[in-house]
């Protein structure tokens, strides 16, 4: 920590584009002021769920400032715009930062810094990217600190997903994977408030907690090529290493689930290309699902089912370990002090 303090003495600067400040802009200010760092922002709001708000309740106006010239990094939060905004006149590090639904489209030069969410080992757009998640904020963990036990939940799954665009991933296993639990335990679909989604978390056993969309390429396409080359632009890739993927992966859901001390039920990490700074392991940390083999998926679950409370905490620790503001705060402060 001793190298972070000398590079990021002068402070770090957040900079939101188009809005407030994103959940993960506000989990590194979370971390950057757990690391006793000086923190500035733009704005005084951060958006969220009220589940995982960081620094909720706390007056932000203190913080606000221009951006000054004199500190010693700024992370600019495009996930609004997911466009590249410049930022210049500033001296220190700079880096972006990007959670947006459709990151895996948004383009920075490739000599910029950028921290996307989604990232899939697949695809990629070259440059200077790396994965960042979700993650945990203070306000979560803290809430799930005193989590019932887990020989005292519910014994059901619960599937309560708003209803929201670009979700296929969901509605397949809808049609496939969820169906096929049922037939063995119950699975909750209400739609809940804040207050009562956090508490139904804590008092069942299982979260069905993936998410994502179904993308296939479409850079070949003849007829794209000639009458929307502008969109052809977007969905080229450096490399793209599959016939098809899935993107938009990540999700409050997940992180939500795992801090709740769940088990916590997604597509399988490596199988899948889910690109982490350290992912997690399956039938370690959470449940995984094939999508080659749905059946053998839920056989696997229940076969497994005397390993639950294990895997739940486990998948709980993990998380905390790599994934809450300091340890993600370090590790972001570490790649732009090392300018990589």
């Amino acid at each position: 920590m001793t190298s972070l303090h000398k590079t990021f003495g002068k402070g770090v600067y957040i900079h939101a584009v188009g809005g407030p400040l994103t959940h993960n802009a506000g989990c590194l200010a979370e971390g950057i002021m757990d690391l006793g760092l000086p923190l500035k922002l733009s704005v005084p709001q951060i958006t969220s769920r009220h589940v995982s708000m960081p620094l909720k309740d706390v007056d932000l106006s203190p913080l606000v400032s221009p951006p000054y010239a004199g500190y010693g990094g700024h992370i600019v939060d495009i996930t609004h715009t997911n466009q590249f905004a410049p930022f210049e006149g500033i001296s220190g590090r700079l880096a972006y930062l990007n959670q947006s639904d459709s990151v895996s489209f948004g383009e920075v030069p490739d000599d910029v810094l950028l921290f996307a969410a989604h990232e899939n080992e697949f695809a990629a757009k070259g440059g200077k990217r790396h994965p960042i998640a979700f993650g945990l904020s203070k306000g979560v963990i803290a809430a799930t600190e005193s989590r019932p036990v887990f020989s005292s939940r519910k014994r059901a799954a619960l599937r309560n997903f708003r209803a929201t665009l670009n979700q296929s991933l969901r509605a397949l296993l809808d049609i496939s994977y969820v169906p096929a639990l049922g037939r063995h335990m119950p699975i909750d679909r209400s739609t809940l408030a804040p207050g009562a989604y956090l508490e139904a978390m804590l008092g069942s056993a299982v979260c069905l907690a993936y998410g994502g969309d179904f993308y296939s390429p479409i850079a070949g396409n003849a007829w794209f090529a000639r009458n929307d080359p502008a969109l052809v632009k977007a969905h080229t890739f450096k490399h793209l290493n599959a016939e098809a993927l899935v993107l938009r992966w990540d999700s409050f859901r997940l992180w939500e689930s795992l801090a709740a001390g769940c088990l916590a039920v997604h597509l399988d990490f490596a199988k899948y290309g889910f690109a982490l700074p350290v992912k997690p392991e399956a039938w370690i940390h959470y449940a995984p699902i094939d999508l080659d083999d749905i059946k053998g998926s839920v056989e696997q679950l229940l076969d497994r089912e005397k390993d639950w409370p294990a895997i739940a905490e486990q998948g709980r620790a993990w998380a905390i370990e790599h994934y809450a503001p300091q340890p993600t705060a370090a590790r972001v402060l570490g790649i732009m002090a090392g300018g990589a």
